[in-house]
């Protein structure tokens, strides 16, 4: 073999090495950037931030860019001494914070729970006309319950008092029983599930 030979099969060694290094990095960067967001401080505030920032990216969800798809659920309930959130996802996950510091996650890896979850998240999709479009995530005020809806095209959000919910004359009624049963689930199957 000629010095141009071998001159010629390491500069190929070196651009063979070089495109492999770049496609690894490359599918870290992405993984990294695909990946549900590093968990924030492990207090109510930090996990109810960490659920609302979930992308249909995150979920690995590919949603048509002509279409609106209610893809997670954030419901938040002010019991007046504490508020307690449930986060679902079309996905069937789901978990549930209280601010007294309570809570528990991976709901969905119980089969009741995430079919419960995912038809709340599914469900939740009729009532996307009836909510707006927000940039900040309070939560709601003593005998209310907010509804956060995670889409492709933003976060809309909505507002009831409690006692339209009593009387039956809201119309998030569905909505709001459909998320009472994944907190049912979630509580009746609690012994499966992660305490916070």
């Amino acid at each position: 073999m000629t010095v141009a030979e071998k001159s010629g099969c390491i500069i190929a060694i070196v651009i063979q090495l070089g495109v492999i290094i770049y496609f690894v990095r490359r599918s870290r960067k992405i993984r990294n950037e695909s990946a549900i967001p590093e968990a924030a401080p492990d207090t109510y505030e930090g996990m109810r931030s960490l659920a609302l920032k979930v992308t249909a990216d995150h979920l690995k969800l590919t949603i048509p860019a002509n279409t609106t798809l209610v893809y997670g659920v954030i419901m938040d309930w002010n019991l007046n001494e504490s508020v307690m959130t449930l986060a679902a996802y079309i996905t069937g996950a789901a978990n549930l914070y209280l601010s007294t510091g309570e809570g528990f996650s991976g709901g969905g890896k119980h089969p009741s729970v995430g079919e419960a979850a995912a038809a709340f998240v599914a469900g939740a999709q009729e009532y996307l006309g009836r909510a707006m479009p927000v940039t900040t995530t309070d939560l709601p005020p003593k005998g209310c319950i907010r509804f956060y809806l995670l889409t492709n095209k933003g976060l809309f959000a909505a507002q009831e008092p409690m006692a339209h919910f009593e009387d039956a004359s809201s119309p998030w009624l569905r909505l709001f029983d459909s998320g009472s049963e994944v907190i049912k689930e979630i509580r009746s199957n609690r012994n499966v599930l992660i305490p916070e």
